[in-house]
């Protein structure tokens, strides 16, 4: 959540230390990511990176990075915002399950306490569809983020 509420900050206010918070987020979260691009539910938990998933903050996050590359003008946070949304799509969704709330699987809400683990939640639905949004209509950003009431 931090690159992608960062990241909208910045394009509110203009202020360049956001901008930078933001990047120094994301390239954090990006080094930390295991080679099948899903994220573990807390990049600094003991197992990491071999530990629960977490679809949903890879969604928020694909939604960031895509927003980031556009302040930024750095191609790579869109490159891998769209290896995000990819490994998403290919191991994440439900399919065929009667217990699933949502289309989004592997989501992990309260890890510590057990709460939640590998489910589907509503969120990581919303963030997956805006990503795409995002890439398939990147002009289209500024309608969701009004700045005329800025």
């Amino acid at each position: 959540m931090g690159i992608y509420g960062f990241t909208t900050i910045y394009r509110r206010t203009g202020r360049r230390e956001f901008l930078t918070t933001a990047r120094k987020l994301a390239d954090f979260a990006l080094g930390a990511l295991s080679p099948d691009h899903v994220p573990v539910w807390d990049y600094l938990a003991p197992q990491a990176p071999h530990d629960i998933k977490d679809a949903s903050a890879g969604a928020v996050m694909a939604c960031g990075l895509l927003d980031l590359s556009r302040a930024t003008g750095e191609p790579r946070y869109r490159e891998e915002a769209l290896k995000l949304l990819t490994a998403l799509s290919e191991t994440c969704l439900t399919r065929k399950s009667a217990r699933a709330d949502a289309v989004v699987a592997r989501c992990t809400r309260n890890r510590p306490s057990e709460d939640g683990v590998e489910i589907s939640l509503p969120y990581a639905d919303y963030y997956l569809l805006e990503g795409i949004l995002r890439v398939l209509r990147p002009d289209d950003i500024d309608r969701a983020i009004d700045l005329s009431t800025v």
